[in-house]
This record gives C-alpha cells, sequence and structure tokens, in this order.
C-alpha cells in the first residue's frame, strides 16, 4: 500500500489541475448560446490554486440586455462538497457590460476569500425582456 501513495497523489494532483466544471444553456432558458466555465489552475503559492471562472456569450442573440452576475460563498468542511456549512457572507460580481466583455474571466484566489473551497452560482438577466436564468450550485476548491 505505502509502494502505491506516491501514484495516489500523483493522480490525485493532476486530476485537480485539470478539473473544471461547465455551465451551458438549457434548451428551456430564455438566453441561449452561452458557456461558463470553473477551472483550476496553479497559483502563486505552490500549495494553493487558483480558480478562474470564464464566460463566453459572443454568440447570445440580444447581449446588450444581458446582466450577468456572480455569487460566490465561501464554505467550511470542504469534505461535505455543496453541503458544507457557510463560512462567511455570500460575495458576488458583476460584469457590467456583456456586450463589451462577451468573452472574459475573473480570478478568484484563496488570500481575498479566506477559505478552502467554494460553492458558486451566475445568475443572467435579460433586461429587456426580465427573464431571469439561475445556474446550479457549483463546487470548487482552492487545494
Amino acid at each position: 500500500m505505502i509502494k502505491k501513495l506516491p501514484y495516489l497523489i500523483v493522480y490525485f494532483f493532476i486530476s485537480c489541475i485539470t478539473y473544471a466544471q461547465q455551465v451551458e444553456a438549457n434548451p428551456n432558458d430564455c438566453i441561449q448560446n452561452f458557456t461558463i466555465n470553473s477551472k483550476t489552475l496553479p497559483g502563486d503559492n505552490q500549495h494553493i490554486d487558483d480558480i478562474v471562472i470564464s464566460w463566453d456569450f459572443s454568440d447570445t442573440l440580444n447581449a446588450q440586455n444581458i446582466e450577468l452576475n456572480f455569487e460566490i460563498q465561501p464554505l467550511n468542511a470542504c469534505w461535505k462538497g455543496l453541503e458544507a456549512p457557510n463560512r462567511s457572507g455570500l460575495e458576488s460580481f458583476k460584469i457590467p457590460n456583456v456586450l463589451e466583455n462577451a468573452i472574459g474571466n475573473r480570478k478568484l484566489e484563496y488570500n481575498t476569500l479566506n477559505c478552502k473551497c467554494i460553492k458558486w452560482r451566475v445568475l443572467i438577466i435579460d433586461t429587456s425582456t426580465n427573464c431571469e436564468i439561475k445556474s446550479n450550485w457549483q463546487y470548487s476548491s482552492f487545494l
């Protein structure tokens, strides 16, 4: 068992670096043709990764009417995943002009959120039709 431990550790780190999540439009949603991805990348500290959330609304119709908001919830007890208790208050950031920022990303760092893992979701609003899409909560870890 001890001889297999180094291989398990290497496998764990490779899978963590390449782990990504993607949010896509549901065929029944009123806003279509967008993707939102989350992945972990090596950070400045060799023991802690950064989480990068990227979006692409370049093929979305009426992008000038779209508001994009991300909700980030720091978590305790990361081994519980999405069921972990909240660590601190909900944080959010808004992309002010989706038409000008149709493709972009936001890097989340351990130092700014002061937690080992987060759950996040996206809220997309079409201001011309008052249609709102909320994604399911997604789990990401800095470790």
